[in-house]
């Protein structure tokens, strides 16, 4: 899949190869700079089927009512359909005890999805950027992601519904802040600032104001290609595990593992398959530490033969196969 790597009308032309222009798309429109570059871009490219779609967050009183304004207006003005509904999200995030920026996420992508369904539109485009990849990937690095959390987002992803799948396009994937500015200078489009993007309240806000210039005053370069390098070589290991797990369904979706074949793997898709185990055995918050106890005993012949799992369940290794079985509840 070819990304624009800039936004001169031959390096957009690209997209028509896997965005066709005959089909209608839910875009998604903030008001900010950056959706706003993306929808004349795309209307400039010869999108016409365009249902413009903003999430009213109620987090800056009238300065969100304002942003949902304006881009209504401009819907009207570039003769788009346009959709909004309103998430009291200080709310929500208080009640489910997450953060503002997670809450936003969910608010959005659920409705994403129910506007999606209702609308039989599973296509859904976003904003998100070369810079939001490079800040994506260092916060899932530190994390502690593993090669899926470093590929940081894809140029096309699907996210799995109760109705079937939504697809999701980043078209400006490859093309970085600087250049987007550029652009909203040299076609004077008007947009929304978000002045909360300024704070540091949030963790995207503090990578990018703080820890980015940090680090391009440490090395005394820019530091973004070298991320995206480390992305793109995350993304191919990546698209290899996923590639041999799936000639292993079988296995995976069985009640035990065979140790000996566990044996004969390399380690990231052995380590792959026992995660994936697990999931699909219902053991919830395993991560890195508990895949590593997994394997570890698979790849021993001593003892102890056994690993605690999260919600008093206990992996076993006997008799050359590996099993899960529930602790005591007393």
């Amino acid at each position: 899949m070819n990304l624009p790597k800039s936004l001169e009308p031959s390096e957009i032309e690209v997209l028509n190869d896997w965005m066709p222009r005959n089909q209608t798309y839910l875009l998604a429109v903030s008001g900010g700079r950056d959706s706003m570059v993306l929808w004349h871009l795309l209307k400039r490219a010869g999108y016409e089927n365009l249902v413009v779609c903003h999430v009213n967050h109620l987090l800056r009183g009238a300065a969100s009512d304002r942003d949902e304004a304006f881009v209504e207006t401009e819907a009207g003005r570039r003769e788009d359909d346009f959709r909004a509904t309103r998430v009291d999200i200080d709310t929500k995030a208080d009640e489910e005890g997450i953060s503002l920026e997670l809450a936003a996420r969910e608010a959005r992508y659920a409705w994403f999805a129910t506007l999606a369904n209702e609308l039989s539109c599973p296509r859904v485009i976003l904003g998100h950027h070369a810079d939001d990849q490079v800040e994506t990937v260092i916060m899932n690095f530190f994390r502690g992601a593993g090669g899926r959390g470093l590929s940081g987002m894809t140029a096309l992803s699907e996210r799995n519904e109760n109705w079937g799948k939504m697809r999701l396009f980043r078209p400006l994937l490859g093309i970085f802040r600087e250049e987007i500015d550029q652009y909203a200078s040299q076609n004077r489009i008007s947009f929304c600032e978000d002045e909360s993007n300024r704070e540091d309240f949030a963790l995207r806000n503090r990578v990018r104001h703080r820890l980015m210039p940090e680090l391009e005053e440490v090395f005394r370069r820019d530091v973004r290609q070298a991320v995206l390098r480390g992305a793109e070589l995350a993304r191919q290991n990546e698209t290899w595990i996923e590639e041999e797990m799936a000639t292993h369904d079988e296995a995976v979706n069985g009640a035990t593992l065979d140790v000996k074949w566990l044996r004969t793997l390399a380690e990231p898709l052995r380590n792959r398959i026992i995660l994936q185990w697990f999931r699909n055995r219902g053991v919830k918050d395993c991560g890195y530490s508990e895949v590593e106890s997994v394997a570890e005993i698979a790849m021993s012949s001593g003892r102890p033969a056994k690993v605690n799992l999260p919600g008093n369940i206990f992996a076993r290794r006997r008799e050359g196969i590996l099993f899960l079985e529930e602790g005591d509840s007393k």
